[in-house]
């Protein structure tokens, strides 16, 4: 009988055995990412989170912003409003021939395009003392001289409060719109108004057009004329706003230095000037202010009822 041979190939089963480096390692770089994916996921949150509250700042920013700026629209045409009115209650529209007459009785005639009511302005307000009048710039303003510089900085000629304020005279100077320099404030507004356009005077070219160096003052019964002599920039403090003079002669020297300071030659004789009258507005933010000096070169008498008038 032959050996019956069993061979037995024992099947080599592959057996997967974990490597515990290997595993290690990986849980290592998993958690890694994990990581850097929630860093990058909480600056994204955060980011959002900026944004947002920089859209709302701006929002805030800008709703004030045009709160703001409506605000100053809206006061500025309350000023501007009741100025108008107030025009409607003093002036009457019409032209008016009235007859200028100089120091040396030389007469002109001008036309000027409304009848004015004094009686009607000391009804508005008791402390008015007059009427300015700038043909270039279409000026038709009230004016004041109350007991001190503030209160009509930021009133209206009817005491309501508004930043466009009123011309006054300086409380200080004693004999009011006769005396021999009779300064007169007013605010540069950004809208034009008030003394807003006094800086086109800064330009030669456009003080040498046409009639543009006149200015009228209308007060009680009379308009003065003046000729503009003077433009510069000033000091808030400086010379230029000394008044009360002791006489006549101590005024023409203290003109003359005024004179002097313009930016540019106006070729005005105030040699005998025997009154002037100084424009003050604010210029450069505020830190300086433009001036306009103009001097007396002659009078009318003046009816509210007539476009007939007498010469001085």
């Amino acid at each position: 009988m032959g050996d019956n041979y069993l061979n037995d190939d024992d099947d080599e089963d592959d057996i997967y055995v974990d490597n515990p480096a290997t595993s290690d390692s990986d849980d290592y770089k998993n958690d890694e990412a994990d990581e850097v994916f929630d860093k990058k996921e909480a600056k994204k949150k955060r980011n959002k989170i900026i944004n947002r509250v920089i859209l709302v700042v701006a929002a805030c920013v800008f709703v004030f912003a045009a709160y703001n700026l409506i605000d100053i629209l809206l006061e500025y045409k309350k000023g501007t409003d009741t100025y108008a009115s107030i025009d409607n209650d003093v002036l009457t529209d019409g032209d008016q021939t009235i007859t200028i007459t100089d120091e040396n009785g030389q007469e002109t005639t001008v036309s000027i395009p409304f009848v004015y009511d004094e009686a009607a302005l000391k009804a508005i307000n008791s402390y008015a003392i007059g009427y300015i009048y700038i043909p270039s710039i279409d000026i038709r303003l009230p004016m004041v001289q109350y007991t001190d510089n503030d209160y009509y900085l930021h009133h209206l000629i009817d005491g309501t409060y508004n930043s466009s304020g009123c011309l006054f005279e300086d409380y200080r100077i004693t004999d009011g719109i006769n005396s021999s320099n009779v300064i007169i404030y007013g605010h540069n507004m950004k809208n034009g108004s008030m003394f807003g356009l006094l800086k086109y005077y800064k330009s030669s070219s456009y003080y040498f057009t046409g009639d543009n160096n006149k200015i009228y003052i209308y007060t009680g019964n009379e308009v003065r004329e003046y000729t503009i002599f003077s433009c510069y920039v000033s000091d808030p403090i400086s010379d230029t706003y000394t008044y009360n003079f002791s006489d006549v002669a101590t005024m023409r020297k203290w003109a003359e230095r005024m004179k002097s300071q313009s930016l540019y030659d106006t070729g005005v004789d105030i040699s005998n000037s025997t009154q002037v009258i100084t424009l003050s507005t604010c210029t450069n933010d505020g830190e300086d202010r433009f001036i306009v000096h103009a001097t007396l070169t002659g009078t009318a008498t003046i009816s509210t009822d007539s476009t007939t008038q007498s010469a001085e």
